[in-house]
């Protein structure tokens, strides 16, 4: 081949792997957000099937495992595109997932059966169309980096394309599990920690509209609970039939430290009355329970249940079931223990970190790969 036809071809080699590391860090970034809620995905899966008419034919238990497939497939697929690792297979795949959500997606755009595809989680909100023009454009990049795979470029010699494997799939099922088990570490979601639900009840905000607690004679005291100058625990759960008992003991744990210091503790489920007073006589906890919709108490915390500090209605702070306080974290007044402090900024959970959480170990797989080139 002629100097003058390796130029002429070098403007389309370009274009193809700038394409296939966009499609990759494109399929990288929505499979992060998903396994950084994967109970959000979950609970969108939960979405799409009462949707289509198929409601509770698949346990929720099942769901949050293919979220989780999904979140970790999209992860490594992207991983695959961005290093050119296992080139045919990864752009076959890209491909097919595009040819199979495109039209899906315009039918969503269509029909409207739900507001949020989800694709991104509750990163990035986006309308159905919006979804699907995204689609289009994607597809127009897994078309072109599949026809001409051959222009890709890898970033390392293909006998070590089996350790993006091994260290993505180590890194996301890490990731997804403490997720799971604890609160996701990034919270995109309006009711993150520091947020003022008074203020923003008393506004008006349309983001919150369908936050309302009502009593047992279904009277709106929101406000009541909201006003509160002092410290009110939340014990959330939206659907008590399912939530977790492993940690029953620690919740009496909070339910006797607010009783001894005056603080008040109420629940918030959506579930009925039978079902609240099967759950207070386990808990062994006389919990008065207030209702609310079932989504917004998804939505402020993703654990079943869940514990949230409120004081003057602003989010001090929120635990899984799993992170509960204990005896020993609760050894003074609120005001006084970091409990019932704001937690301090921790670098370790911004969106940087979790990038470098993924992108660090790729990067230095490549860097050594690079550098073992050079040496040989």
């Amino acid at each position: 081949m002629s100097t003058e036809t390796k130029h002429s071809g070098m403007p389309l080699k370009v274009l193809v792997n700038f394409c296939r590391v966009l499609l990759g860090l494109t399929f990288m970034f929505s499979g992060i957000v998903k396994a950084v809620d994967p109970t959000g995905t979950q609970i969108k899966l939960i979405d799409y099937l009462y949707a289509f008419g198929m409601g509770e034919t698949v346990l929720a238990s099942t769901l949050l495992i293919l979220a989780c497939i999904l979140a970790g497939f999209e992860i490594l697929i992207g991983s695959y595109l961005v290093t050119g690792a296992f080139n045919r297979g990864a752009s076959l795949l890209a491909l097919l997932m595009m040819v199979f959500f495109t039209p899906f997606t315009l039918y969503l755009a269509i029909k409207n059966p739900v507001s949020d595809c989800g694709c991104f989680g509750d990163a990035v909100v986006l309308s159905n169309w919006q979804t699907f023009a995204k689609n289009v454009f994607l597809l127009a990049l897994a078309l072109l980096v599949f026809i001409k795979r051959k222009l890709v470029v890898p970033f390392m010699a293909e006998r070590r394309h089996w350790m993006v494997t091994v260290i993505i799939v180590a890194i996301s099922v890490r990731f997804m599990v403490s997720n799971i088990i604890n609160l996701p570490v990034l919270d995109f979601r309006p009711y993150k920690v520091g947020t003022d639900l008074r203020t923003a009840y008393e506004n008006h905000d349309m983001t919150f509209t369908d936050f309302c607690i009502m009593n047992d004679d279904m009277d709106d005291v929101t406000m009541d609970i909201l006003s509160d100058s002092s410290y009110t625990f939340l014990v959330i759960s939206s659907h008590l039939e399912d939530a977790s008992e492993s940690d029953l003991d620690l919740i009496d744990d909070i339910f006797d430290y607010c009783n001894n210091r005056g603080y008040n503790i109420i629940g918030l489920t959506a579930s009925g009355t039978e079902t609240i007073r099967q759950w207070t006589e386990n808990a062994g906890a006389d919990l008065h329970f207030l209702f609310c919709d079932e989504i917004p108490l998804q939505t402020i915390v993703r654990s079943n249940p869940g514990l949230v500090l409120l004081k003057n209605g602003v989010i001090v702070n929120k635990w899984s079931h799993a992170n509960i306080p204990s005896d020993e974290e609760l050894s003074g007044p609120l005001e006084t223990i970091s409990v019932g402090q704001m937690p301090e900024h921790d670098p370790m959970k911004t969106p940087w970190a979790v990038a470098l959480l993924f992108a660090l170990p790729l990067l230095l797989l490549i860097a050594i790969d690079r550098l073992k080139e050079l040496i040989q």
